[in-house]
């Protein structure tokens, strides 16, 4: 596969090309027999002179391999070099890093249009592996012996593909009702959603947008609320194709379901178009991710807000507290929940 973009940047991460300055961390991370025992090729114990070999290969070339890289230093490495391969320093597991990172990847991977099929695998029994490539969208293909060197024996490697059909279809959203169309959010709508979002009378309903609201972190948001085919993304709300708000499903913590946030300009309250997206919103996403409990918690000063969530059928359950960007402080908030049916059996 060609070399690709080298350097990407996602909401909490910077995947840059690797360096010999990096031999430290890829010792320590690869080091562990954790992380050693899921991998194919590297020896155990791992040693900085199998880094510098690893980091002087055409495995590790900019385009190629990418270091995944946080506030503390780099966590892990991700590559592309006719599959896709990764890692992940165990102190960073349970972030959702891996996630994060092969969203860029993959669509950085995807950006040629003469690139049709990612390859990936996963060692049977290594199922946090198995999910991550399932929230891209990859598919099983079938499975082979390969022998993992850190430990020494032959095991089954179950063999994954990801198609350019299923990447774009994860990578569109599109809903329309009586007078409004919901769909994925675009880079071009950078400005309506730093127009809106940004005005501080809806930011102080929203928990993460500051004011003023600049361009960088504004780009960050959008890009953390692109709709990739799972729960964890916003849709835009238009009138005659003008974005008029947002509608978004997050995934709850603990697997209590999901967690549903929505804003519309100010232009646009009390005509009903808030209750006419979130109405439709529920009625197509809930079915498709199979949820059936949704949790609502809208700040308690904005009463607007409860009343757009009990015409949609949510019940008040409770008060919590969440942070305010725009009102820098905790603030007060009303827990709304709404028990979906369960989904029909097939």
């Amino acid at each position: 596969m060609a070399r690709v973009q080298e350097t990407l940047r996602t909401a909490r991460l910077l995947l840059r090309p690797l360096n010999g300055g990096d031999v430290p961390a890829i010792t320590a991370g690869v080091g562990n027999y954790e992380v050693a025992k899921w991998l194919s090729v590297v020896p155990y114990p791992y040693h900085a002179a199998d880094a510098r070999a690893f980091l002087a290969s055409e495995h590790a070339a900019p385009g190629v391999a990418w270091a995944i890289c946080d506030g503390r230093g780099l966590q892990g490495v991700v590559s592309h070099n006719g599959a896709l391969g990764y890692w992940l320093a165990r102190g960073a597991w349970g972030k959702g890093y891996l996630t994060e990172a092969l969203d860029a990847v993959v669509d950085a991977c995807f950006a040629p249009r003469r690139v049709q099929v990612l390859h990936a695998s996963h060692f049977e029994g290594n199922d946090r592996s198995a999910r991550v490539l399932a929230k891209q969208g990859f598919r099983y293909v079938g499975s082979r012996e390969v022998q993992a060197r850190a430990m020494s024996q032959a095991v089954t490697s179950r063999l994954m593909e990801l198609d350019r059909a299923t990447w774009t279809a994860r990578r569109r959203y599109a809903l329309a009702t009586e007078r409004l169309t919901l769909r994925e959010l675009r880079d071009g709508d950078l400005k309506a959603l730093m127009r809106i979002a940004g005005d501080p009378r809806v930011a102080r309903g929203l928990s993460d947008v500051k004011v003023p609201w600049g361009e960088e972190a504004a780009r960050l948001w959008l890009d953390r609320a692109r709709f990739r085919g799972r729960p964890g993304f916003r849709a835009a709300i238009c009138r005659r194709r003008r974005l008029i708000g947002t509608v978004g499903l997050f995934e709850a913590p603990e697997g209590q379901g999901a967690l549903c946030e929505l804003f519309v300009e100010p232009e646009s309250q009390g005509r009903g178009f808030a209750t006419e997206a979130l109405e439709a919103f529920l009625a197509d996403v809930l079915p498709r991710f199979a949820v059936t409990q949704v949790w609502a918690a809208p700040f308690a000063d904005i009463p607007s807000a409860g009343a757009v969530l009990a015409r949609a059928g949510f019940v008040p359950v409770g008060r919590g507290s969440s942070v305010s960007a725009a009102r820098q402080g905790v603030q007060e908030t009303a827990v709304w929940h709404l028990q979906a049916p369960a989904p029909a059996r097939p």
